[in-house]
């Protein structure tokens, strides 16, 4: 073979060779098959499939309520096994739901635990607490807004207060009496739903080691002054200590926690004095506001600053 033809037969062959390129599959675009992961398996099934692993979970965290603070500190809790799945290394993550037995209305708390082959816990993450229904609803008032807990009602006959009494007094546009202020360790009462089923409520300090609640019923009257619009939150009334210091009333509707039954603290016709109202002529509202304050304090005055300002100064 000629030079000539040789170097026209490697030019045919490299021809070739690019149309069948051109036809074959382009390996760099070839993935590799996805590998299916299992999915969790659910409730009775997870406890079917991985028995010691969710035995395990289980006993662990009724060994260790501990974790779940002081708001579930005295109280009995329920599990239940919400799913279970293989992780690698032979480690299976259990997911349980928790929350209090009695008296509890509302989403239960989630966490998760790994779990070895062995039954050995490698890990646990508290994913959410339990979140009561809020006891708006339980005072049977319905809004998407923050709402009065309150009974108003209107006047049959123009309110008089009683002739020198110290705790009645007159602001700008509004009538308000203060009754004692009265110190106990916890607050309980009893509130219905908005189906009207009664259901007990209690409010305890933030720090029950050092501190105390005192509750305080105002009555607030609307003689002669048209329609008047309130907000009672915080910085509703100030009220002062016998040491000139100064406290603000807590959030009556998110402190109120379910309880068990009514207690030797249990305050008969308590209803929380909070959120908005309007309150038009002739009307009255009646309610307790609620503070947190050390123990054994004493009460000097209530400063009342809510659409009005008075001072109330106790005997």
């Amino acid at each position: 073979m000629t030079e000539e033809n040789r170097n026209e037969q490697v030019a045919e062959d490299e021809s070739s060779d690019e149309v069948e390129d051109s036809t074959a599959p382009n390996i760099t675009e070839t993935t590799e098959p996805e590998v299916e992961s299992e999915q969790a398996s659910l409730g009775a099934d997870a406890i079917k499939i991985f028995p010691m692993q969710v035995q395990a979970a289980l006993d662990y965290a009724k060994e260790n309520t501990y974790e779940y603070g002081p708001a579930l500190r005295d109280a009995k809790i329920t599990w239940d096994v919400i799913s279970a799945e293989s992780m690698s290394d032979d480690i299976v993550r259990v997911r349980v739901g928790f929350a209090p037995v009695s008296g509890f209305r509302g989403d239960p708390g989630v966490e998760y635990m790994d779990v070895d082959s062995g039954g050995t816990i490698l890990a646990r993450r508290q994913v959410s607490i339990p979140k009561e229904s809020k006891p708006v609803a339980l005072m049977g008032i319905a809004a998407f807004s923050v709402v009065l807990a309150v009974v108003v009602i209107s006047l049959m006959t123009v309110f008089k207060p009683e002739g020198g009494d110290p705790l009645y007094v007159a602001g700008r546009i509004l009538w308000i009496r203060s009754e004692i202020p009265v110190s106990q360790k916890v607050i309980s009462y009893v509130g219905n739903d908005v189906d009207g089923t009664a259901y007990n409520w209690e409010i305890r300090p933030e720090d029950e080691v050092n501190n105390e609640l005192v509750f305080i019923k105002i009555t607030l009257i609307n003689q002669t002054s048209g329609s008047v619009n309130m907000v009672l939150d915080e910085d509703a009334a100030i009220l002062i200590d016998g040491d000139r210091k100064s406290y603000n009333p807590i959030n009556t509707i998110e402190r109120a926690k379910t309880a068990n039954a009514a207690s030797e603290f249990n305050v008969p016709g308590f209803v929380p004095l909070w959120g908005t109202l309007v309150l038009n002529t002739g009307q009255q509202v009646a309610g307790m506001l609620v503070y947190e304050l050390p123990s054994n304090s004493i009460f000097d005055e209530l400063r009342w600053n809510a659409s009005d300002s008075a001072i109330i100064r106790y005997p």
